[in-house]
Parts: C-alpha cells; structure tokens; sequence
C-alpha cells in the first residue's frame, strides 16, 4: 500500500469521526528539482495545507520539503485537524484600531484544534498513530 492510499484510508476514517459530507482531500502536488530531492523555489515559508471553505477542498502537502520522504502519519493527522477547525470556527472580519482584520487563527479556533485532536485520539484505529 503507499504512502498516498493510506491517507485516503485515514481521511475516510476522518470523515466518519467528524461527520464531513461533501468534503474532500488532495495530495498537495510540488515542482521538484532535476534529481527529484527537493522542491523548487522554496522561499522563507512553507505552506503545510490549505483548505478552500467555498468548495470544501482540503489539500495537504504529505511528503517532506527536502527530500520528499513520507511525512508521519501523526504530523498529517494534526495537519487535517488543522484544516478541519477552519470549517467549524470559519474565520470572521473584526475591527482592530480603526482597520478591518480577517481573524482565521485566534484562541477558541486553537481550542477547536486541540478538540480535534482528542477526538482522533479516542478513535480505535487512529490513536496508534500518535505519539505516547
């Protein structure tokens, strides 16, 4: 089984815990170098994921930076927890001396993340891949 069928198997799993109808995952696709080690023009940041809330995409980057190895199943498990709390505290336009923000990441969002995370930790199947 690759690396690709086992988080399609996760995501279904996800998808039942959380009760996401219409939702689907893509493998982030990157543009790698002549030899294939790493991924080019990789500037300051690094994007992990995105999520469209308008079509209900999520899109994960599932292979390491540098060298393109898998990554673990435990950091796309907190990655999908991540994109998934964007969809339950959806991010909201604010006030903020005398501006408009848009406010995505803010402290009941992080709560809502950490939530996600226990609930993929109750799961059976899925707490095998957390750390203890």
């Amino acid at each position: 089984m690759t690396h690709e069928e086992k988080i399609a198997r996760i995501w279904t799993r996800v998808c039942g815990i959380f009760k996401l109808p219409g939702f689907s995952l893509k493998a982030m696709r990157r543009l790698v170098d002549q030899e294939g080690r790493g991924v080019l023009n990789l500037k300051k940041s690094y994007n992990l994921a995105h999520a469209n809330l308008k079509t209900r995409v999520i899109t994960v980057d599932i292979y390491t930076p540098k060298f393109r190895k898998p990554k673990s199943i435990n950091s796309i498990l907190r990655i999908l927890a991540h994109e998934i709390a964007h969809f339950q505290k959806p991010p909201f336009r604010q006030r903020f001396r005398g501006k408009w923000i848009v406010r995505q990441h803010y402290p009941t969002y992080y709560q809502q993340v950490n939530w996600n995370v226990e609930r993929m930790k109750e799961d059976e199947v899925l707490k095998n891949f957390f750390r203890q």
